[in-house]
């Protein structure tokens, strides 16, 4: 119906069946229940001219545009439920990623982040979206730390990296041939390295010295990533609360 009226050339209505169209526009719902008189006693027209009007629009009569509306209510009605499964499935996904939050590692892992050895910290496409959140946040705390968005530049530095610093790496999928050579690197000079990613699996679990995952439902559209990374975000936002509380206790502790 939506098309239907955007189609319509309404510079080649008149002024009163431009207010016509507009009436049956924001009443549709009232209108799929009308008669043809009443619709024309709302419009203080005859039922001629209603029935003209709606021949004029392309249509058979009155009755062909009742149909067409009654069709669209329909339409909407299922487009919403639909819409509110989506978002009650969503809902319940992000309750389930809380309920089974890797709380057990959080501790460890923010006393990494919060010591005073170098941080590096790296993200990919939209998995730079959180590694970046992080980075900003603990700079604004005086962590200071690294973004490390070329891939290049994370290889050779892991290649040197000194012992006791920390690598933390954001990705939703974890492709082995682009992040083996980092992670291994990093565990022969001894360095730290943290994981936060979408799925846990085989080929993951044991990849860093700690990984955290966020459970987030793979997506994808037009064979491209479309993962919302919501609760990736979510596992940040709790690691920065954590860090945050960490980071000015030792501040007030130093003065």
């Amino acid at each position: 119906m939506n098309d239907f009226f955007a189609a319509i050339e309404t510079e080649k209505l008149s002024e009163n069946e431009q207010t016509m169209l507009k009436y049956i526009q924001d009443n549709s719902t009232l209108i799929a229940q009308m008669k043809l008189h009443d619709l024309a006693s709302k419009l203080f027209v005859s039922d001629t001219l209603v029935v003209r009007f709606c021949q004029k629009l392309g249509l058979a009569g009155f009755s062909e545009l009742k149909y067409l509306i009654k069709n669209e209510l329909v339409l909407q009605k299922k487009r919403q439920t639909v819409f509110r499964e989506q978002i009650d499935q969503q809902i319940n996904d992000f309750k389930y990623f809380l309920a089974f939050a890797p709380l057990d590692q959080l501790h460890t892992i923010v006393q990494l982040l919060c010591n005073n050895q170098p941080l590096y910290i790296h993200g990919r496409s939209l998995s730079s979206i959180p590694a970046k959140y992080l980075h900003t946040v603990l700079n604004t705390l005086n962590r200071r730390c690294i973004l490390v968005e070329d891939l290049h530049l994370l290889k050779s530095i892991s290649r040197t990296i000194h012992p006791g610093a920390t690598i933390l790496i954001t990705s939703a999928n974890v492709p082995l041939a682009v992040y083996q050579e980092v992670f291994d690197n990093s565990r022969q000079n001894q360095a730290k390295t943290i994981l936060i990613t979408s799925q846990e699996n085989d080929q993951t679990a044991n990849l860093a010295d700690f990984c955290l995952f966020s459970n987030d439902t793979p997506l994808s559209y037009n064979e491209t990533d479309a993962n919302s990374r919501i609760n990736m975000l979510s596992l940040i936002q709790i690691i920065i609360e954590l860090a945050s509380k960490e980071l000015l206790a030792e501040e007030s502790t130093a003065f």
